[in-house]
């Protein structure tokens, strides 16, 4: 009996699988043919889409032509990069509203030519560039009034990057740094027309020279040195046992807060310089200091085998605020007017300090450690005219900045034509505010006034002559 009934369990199992695998073929040979012969479908692109297919492709080709024009030309590390051209120019106006030289000028036996009006002060052609990896270089062509308009070198030297224990020098004729943290911007950064002129005394200017600049402590700290040529070139410059000439600068800065480029800084430093040489140098009050629209006041010209400079540079920024100061004492080793005629040794001492404000938010000024000077100013909303309508309205109003300076500057005069017994000595201040417009950041239109005075003991003569000045200068720098 069971047997019987495992048979007929196996018969309908064995009838069950027969069906199911007639079924599946079945289904099978329905659709093979749809499946050996399918049916060609219609495309699903647009016209719009194959003509973007055709302009994808035709990118792609000038992509691949850029990239193989590219692999054929040798990277910046291994030869010269592109020229960069930069150039400015300055047009100035000054006017002397009031000055009462006259009595000192008379005991000089000269005449002031006060020279007020237009004109242009300077102009300058730069190139800069860079190659292998590490070099720089910079060429640059001047045009002044100071000497005719006639074309002058600037700055032509070459830097090298990486050199063991002095990481970065520089080669040829170039701006020696020691006069702390305001002439060294160069005339495109100067927050007044130009430089006080306690800083400008007796700057050295350019030279022909080496030196060397080393950033430490996170770039915060910065150590600059330099020897240069101290003595004019010539014949006797060359002379056997002849004193060659040679100046010594070292500056040294540290910034133990700064962010955002600058926007928050606290700097001090300070500077010394070397000269020895037994060339003239000359003696000039100027007034107010450094414009070239006056003669200056020359109380001749004097000898010193030896002058040292010496001085100290604070500076601090908050925002749109910031104020600096420079103090520095000079000396003279024994000062004769080549003669015979001599004074022994001469000390002179002078300083400023400025403080500016800017009236616009967020704009002031940046400044670079690397090179220890003002960086220019990043205006916020440029000056700019837009059409509206029928007239041309600004869009932006530039940055505004108002600046105050006092400097002061005692020195002692000297002049072949007077005796040694004279006993000549000046003593100058200075006060002048300023409000500039920088139009973006390569356009600057300033305003400036100047009052000078000065107390002078001259010829057994006492003489306080001072001088108030207008100026107002334009500029465009890039």
């Amino acid at each position: 009996m069971q047997n019987a009934a495992k048979r007929i369990v196996g018969s309908v199992a064995m009838l069950l699988c027969l069906a199911g695998t007639w079924n599946a073929y079945s289904q099978y040979a329905s659709h093979g043919v749809a499946y050996q012969n399918p049916v060609p479908q219609a495309s699903t692109y647009s016209a719009l889409e194959a003509n973007r297919l055709d302009e994808l492709s035709a990118e792609i080709a000038a992509l691949r032509s850029q990239l193989a024009q590219k692999a054929d030309k040798p990277s910046a590390g291994k030869g010269w990069s592109s020229p960069k051209f930069g150039d400015r120019f300055f047009m100035d106006y000054v006017t002397a509203m009031d000055q009462d030289w006259d009595g000192l000028d008379a005991a000089m036996g000269r005449n002031v030519n006060t020279q007020n009006g237009l004109g242009f002060r300077e102009a300058r052609i730069t190139m800069t560039g860079t190659g292998y990896g590490f070099l720089d270089y910079k060429f640059e062509l001047g045009f002044e009034k100071s000497s005719q308009y006639n074309p002058s070198y600037k700055d032509i030297f070459v830097g090298i990057q990486n050199v063991p224990f002095l990481e970065y020098v520089r080669v040829g004729h170039q701006y020696v740094e020691d006069a702390g943290s305001e002439i060294c911007n160069g005339t495109t950064n100067y927050t007044f027309m130009e430089a006080p002129a306690p800083a400008g005394q007796h700057f050295t200017a350019r030279r022909l020279g080496v030196s060397s600049r080393h950033l430490f402590a996170d770039d915060r700290a910065r150590l600059f040195m330099g020897i240069y040529d101290a003595t004019n070139i010539g014949d006797i410059h060359y002379m056997k046992d002849d004193n060659q000439g040679v100046m010594l600068n070292t500056r040294f800065t540290f910034a133990p807060a700064y962010c955002q480029e600058g926007r928050q800084l606290f700097l001090y430093g300070a500077y010394y310089n070397y000269v020895n040489s037994d060339g003239p140098r000359a003696l000039a009050l100027n007034r107010p200091g450094g414009w070239d629209v006056y003669d200056p006041s020359s109380f001749g010209s004097f000898y010193s085998d030896q002058y040292q400079k010496a001085g100290f540079e604070v500076v601090y920024q908050s925002g749109r605020f910031s104020v600096q100061t420079d103090l520095f004492l000079q000396h003279y080793a024994d000062v004769n007017n080549g003669t015979g005629v001599s004074i022994g040794n001469q000390t002179n001492y002078g300083g400023f300090v400025m403080a500016r404000l800017f009236l616009t938010r967020d704009d002031y000024r940046k400044y670079n450690l690397k090179s220890a000077c003002w960086d220019g100013v990043d205006v916020s909303c440029p000056f700019h005219l837009v059409k509206r309508g029928d007239v041309n309205c600004p869009s932006g109003y530039g940055a505004w900045e108002m600046a105050a300076m006092y400097g002061f500057y005692d020195m002692f005069l000297f002049s072949t034509a007077i005796p040694a017994a004279a006993d000549a000595q000046s003593t100058n201040h200075q006060v002048g505010v300023a409000l500039n417009w920088y139009w973006n950041q390569h356009v600057k239109w300033a305003v400036n006034y100047f009052h000078d005075m000065s107390d002078t003991r001259y010829a057994g003569n006492f003489y306080v002559p001072n001088g108030d000045y207008f100026g107002m200068t334009f500029s465009v720098a890039f």
